[in-house]
């Protein structure tokens, strides 16, 4: 009878310990997944901040979960970042929404700088036409493309620690250089920020080369409500984009009437690694 209650003890005291090591690797996992570690390499090539990747070949993660391309090159001054979207639906709602990047200094996920480009569209003027001909709802491809042009004409500068939000034009952002293009049905964007600041670049991230930083890449959640209510009050189709796009190659409407699935906020860490050597490339 002892010889079977230890027999049990036994058993029992090798499932808790087995179901505790599961227990802990998983949530071990789970931490060790949370943030993504990836490197940046020291910039051995000029950069044209001019929203195309051929500057980058080589130099791309891929995100296939997030479905994007990413890189980072820095040197002593700068970090570069590029970032390509092929995806129609994620074009459409980084266009929509708006897109900011955020930057830890101490490598973790604190908000500490955030650069919002493009803004997203602003105004609540209504972006479809009245009854004309006989139709109603129909796109205003002109007032599309106006809020469109406003939108990458400003870029906006979050600093939560200290409460302020400044909104400027994108050519007075001191030290920061920033593009974004669609073309071919591929959506780049580019940015140059400075490490630390100075009386020339007041905005920066903060740290050396060769430092870990963290960076968030977050796209608000479509808020479907706000879109009906700027498209006119209708489902918008093809995100509310004219042709059911933004730039050539990219159409979201589905055949036969179907609604397309819509996509989630994006909101992703990296925990990037910057590179600390020389440049062969002038700083």
């Amino acid at each position: 009878m002892k010889k079977q209650s230890k027999a049990f003890k036994n058993l029992f005291m090798h499932r808790l310990s087995v179901l505790s090591f599961i227990l802990f690797a998983s949530a071990f996992l789970m931490v060790g997944c949370s943030t993504l570690q990836v490197e940046s390499n020291w910039r051995d090539r000029e950069i044209t901040i001019n929203g195309k990747s051929d500057d980058w070949l080589g130099a791309l993660y891929f995100f296939e979960k997030e479905n994007i391309s990413a890189g980072f090159l820095n040197d002593k001054n700068y970090i570069y970042i590029c970032l390509v979207a092929e995806n129609p639906l994620i074009r459409n709602q980084l266009m929509w929404q708006g897109f900011t990047l955020w930057f830890d200094p101490d490598g973790g996920k604190d908000k500490t700088l955030g650069i919002k480009f493009p803004i997203g569209r602003q105004e609540s003027r209504p972006l479809m036409r009245g009854r004309e001909g006989g139709r109603e709802g129909l796109p205003d491809v002109e007032r599309f493309q106006e809020a469109l042009e406003k939108s990458l004409a400003e870029l906006e500068i979050l600093e939560p620690g200290k409460d302020e939000h400044r909104k400027m034009p994108v050519e007075e952002a001191e030290g920061i250089d920033i593009k974004l293009e669609v073309s071919s049905g591929l959506l780049v964007y580019e940015l140059k920020v400075p490490l630390l600041a100075d009386e020339q670049h007041p905005y920066a991230v903060g740290v050396e080369a060769g430092s870990s930083i963290g960076i968030g890449l977050e796209v608000p959640k479509i808020d479907l409500g706000a879109m009906r209510e700027r498209v006119g009050g209708r489902q918008p189709g093809g995100m509310g984009m004219p042709g059911g796009g933004i730039g050539r190659g990219g159409g979201v409407g589905m055949p036969g009437g179907r609604r397309p699935q819509m996509p989630r906020g994006l909101k992703v860490w990296l925990a990037v690694q910057l590179a600390s050597g020389e440049s062969s490339v002038s700083d």
